[in-house]
């Protein structure tokens, strides 16, 4: 059974090559936590709120654009260091999907990391302004998520065809579906700490 696996792992679903958005992506974002660093070093001061602002947006446009390089740097470091059936499918899976959800995905961190920075700048602003910027999040938030959503959907009926290939070869649907959470954990585990940093260093210079 596991060797039927690991041949549906590699043929009906097919490895895809790095999405080329990778490194401007990671360019982008390094030039945004720059601008952000530096304006943290001068103390906060009410001239360098702009520079912080603009290190904000860069770093937002970064993620958005390293996101599906990163989903498939994800799928690729899944299949690393003799990976079994269950690793294999799922890291190709991702790595052929990566251009697909790795775009809303990188969208949904750079909100949540811009909304977390902007709650920061929030305590220093007119507290009449609060449920407005709150308001203002919130529905950015719930367009990225359901964008994100939607792009989730697509994918598993674009991959139906090869779901049904993978049944036809005798992966059990308890395989799948564990497969199917193994992607998500994998996901979680590279974009969740990337999202906290970004958004720590981004409330930094703000919230000074």
């Amino acid at each position: 059974m596991a060797s039927d696996l690991s041949a549906a792992g590699a043929t009906p679903v097919a490895a895809a090559a790095v999405p080329a958005g990778l490194p401007w992506g990671v360019a982008v974002l390094a030039v945004g936590l720059a601008v952000e660093a530096l304006a943290s070093r001068t103390g906060g001061a009410a001239g360098d709120r702009p520079a912080a602002l603009l290190g904000l947006a860069l770093t937002s446009v970064g993620l958005a654009l390293a996101g599906p390089g990163l989903t498939h740097v994800c799928g690729r470091l899944l299949q690393a260091v003799r990976p079994g059936a269950l690793r294999l499918l799922a890291g190709r899976v991702l790595m052929a999907e990566a251009a697909r959800i790795g775009r809303p995905l990188g969208v949904v961190c750079a909100v949540l990391a811009a909304a977390y920075a902007m709650a920061s700048l929030q305590h220093r602003q007119d507290a009449t302004s609060g449920p407005l910027v709150t308001l203002g999040v919130l529905l950015v938030a719930g367009c990225t998520l359901a964008t994100l959503l939607t792009a989730a959907v697509e994918a598993r009926q674009a991959r139906a065809g090869t779901t049904e290939e993978l049944r036809r070869l005798g992966a059990p649907a308890a395989t799948l579906r564990k497969a199917a959470v193994l992607r998500a954990l994998a996901l979680l585990a590279l974009f969740g700490p990337l999202t906290l940093v970004v958004a720590e260093l981004s409330a930094w210079p703000l919230s000074r």
